[in-house]
């Protein structure tokens, strides 16, 4: 099992995480993760947005959730 350990701002948001040395260790041991490690994962400032939006709509029930099991039949994942 992995144990991620989270720092955070002083809003109380996640900014950061650890991972103990056994559990990289056992990450790294599937192909593809280390170079993954590599990529920078900017998100671009329109998609942020939009997500900041959608976030907002959720939190005000502007919009309709689906369980993920009936999303993945719905759109055939």
């Amino acid at each position: 099992m992995i144990t991620p350990q989270f720092t955070y701002d002083k809003s109380g948001n996640k900014v950061g995480v650890f991972l103990p040395i056994d559990d990289w260790d056992q990450l790294t041991k599937i192909p593809g993760v280390e170079e993954l490690s590599q990529i920078d994962f900017l998100v671009p400032d329109w998609q942020e947005e939009l997500g900041k939006k959608e976030l907002k709509n959720i939190a005000e029930g502007n919009t309709e959730l689906v369980e993920w099991s009936v999303a993945k039949k719905q759109f055939k994942l």
